[in-house]
C-alpha cells in the first residue's frame, strides 16, 4: 500500500528513491520506514529543480534510481547532476528481474517506482552515480540522431532502388516525383555528412588527451571518428576488456544444459551505435590491411560466415584499443594478427 505524499519533502527522510520516467511525467516512489511514499510530477525543468532543490535542502544522501529511457531521462541527469545528487541510470534489463520476482505480476508506473526504489537497498550491483554534463548528452543525443537517420536512409534507398527497377521493368516513366525523392535522399546523405562531423569534433573536444587518439589511430581501421569515440564512451576504470565488450555488445550469450550446447551469439544489448561503428572499422581493415585481410580469410576457412568474421575482427580491434588506452600498450601488427 503506498501512501501519497503530502510534500517533496517527505522524500528527504527516506532510505532510497526510485523515479519511473515518461515523455509526460515522473512516478516519485520513496521508502520509508516500512512505508511506501509516491508523489507525481511533470516531467518539465520546474518540477526537476524544484525536487532538487527540496533533496539538497532537506539532506537526503541516499540513493536515486532511474531507467535509461531513451532521452526521456537526461533532463533529471543534468538536473541532479548540477545538486550533486547520487542518481543511477540502470538499464531495463536490470530491473526487470526485479519486477519479475514479484508474485502478483501487475504493471503501472507506481509499482515500476517502487521496484526501483527497493532496488537502492537489495541490488548491490549498481552503476556508478551518473555526472551528466551537457557536451556528454549533446553527444548522446547525436549518436542517436546519426543511428536513426542511418537507418531511414538505408531504408529509404533500398525502397528508391526497388521502385526504380520495378519502373523500367514495366517500361512505366514514374515523372517528377522520382526526381523529387531522389533529392530528399541526397539531403537526407548531406544532413548525414554534416551531423558525422559535427560528432567527431565533439568527440575530439571532450578527449582530454589527444594522443590517445592518435595512439588509437595506428589500429586498422580506426578512423578520428572511430578513435574519438572510443576514447569518450568507455571506462579507463574497467578492470578487464570483457567490460567493453559487454559494453558494445559484442559479448557472446551461452545457451548450455547438461550435455547439450546450443549455438552462441552476440548479445547486443549494449551501445548499438559504437556496435556499428566498430563493424565498419572492421570491414574497412578488412579491406585496406593485409595482416587483418589474412585473419579474416583464416576465419572464414574455419567455418565462420563474412558477418561472424567481421564481428570477431570487430571485437578483437575493441581488446587491442583496452590495451592502448587502459595498459599502456603499443599496437605491433605482427602480435596482432599474427601470420
Amino acid at each position: 500500500m503506498m501512501k501519497n505524499a503530502s510534500t517533496l519533502d517527505r522524500f528527504c527522510g527516506c532510505e532510497g528513491l526510485g523515479i519511473d520516467v515518461s515523455k509526460a511525467s515522473l512516478e516519485i516512489c520513496g521508502i520509508e520506514n516500512a512505508v511506501a511514499l509516491r508523489c507525481e510530477l511533470v516531467n518539465s525543468r520546474g518540477d526537476i529543480e524544484r525536487l532538487a532543490r527540496t533533496l539538497q535542502r532537506g539532506g537526503y544522501a541516499g540513493k536515486i534510481i532511474c531507467e535509461s529511457t531513451g532521452h526521456y531521462h537526461l533532463l533529471l541527469g543534468l538536473v541532479f547532476a548540477r545538486y550533486n545528487l547520487d542518481l543511477r541510470i540502470i538499464n531495463p534489463l536490470q530491473s526487470s528481474k526485479h519486477q519479475k520476482s514479484r508474485i502478483r505480476k501487475t504493471k503501472t508506473d507506481q509499482i515500476d517506482g517502487y521496484v526501483l526504489a527497493t532496488m537502492c537497498r537489495t541490488e548491490h550491483d549498481l552503476p556508478k552515480p551518473a555526472q551528466l554534463q551537457p557536451k556528454q548528452v549533446l553527444m548522446r543525443l547525436k549518436q542517436g540522431q546519426l543511428h536513426a537517420l542511418d537507418k531511414q536512409i538505408q531504408k529509404m534507398s533500398r525502397s528508391f532502388a526497388a521502385y526504380a527497377e520495378t519502373y523500367q521493368q514495366l517500361d512505366l516513366v514514374s515523372g517528377s516525383s522520382a526526381e523529387m525523392l531522389r533529392q530528399v535522399l541526397t539531403d537526407l546523405k548531406a544532413a548525414k555528412h554534416q551531423l558525422t562531423k559535427e560528432l567527431e569534433a565533439l568527440f575530439v573536444e571532450q578527449t582530454q588527451n589527444h594522443e590517445d587518439i592518435d595512439r588509437l589511430r595506428a589500429l586498422p581501421g580506426f578512423s578520428p571518428m572511430v578513435s574519438g569515440l572510443v576514447c569518450c564512451i568507455f571506462d579507463r576504470q574497467a578492470k578487464s576488456d570483457r567490460s567493453w565488450i559487454a559494453y558494445a555488445g559484442y559479448d557472446i550469450s551461452v545457451r548450455q544444459s547438461g550435455t547439450w550446447k546450443g549455438r552462441g551469439k552476440l548479445t547486443k544489448r549494449g551501445n548499438s551505435y559504437i556496435r556499428k561503428r566498430l563493424y565498419c572499422a572492421a570491414w574497412g581493415a578488412n579491406m585496406h590491411y593485409s595482416e587483418v585481410h589474412q585473419y579474416y580469410e583464416t576465419l572464414k576457412a574455419s567455418g565462420r560466415n563474412h558477418v561472424e568474421a567481421l564481428c570477431i575482427i570487430a571485437r578483437k580491434l575493441l581488446r587491442i584499443a583496452y590495451a592502448i588506452l587502459v595498459k599502456g600498450k603499443t599496437y605491433d601488427a605482427k602480435i596482432a594478427f599474427p601470420t
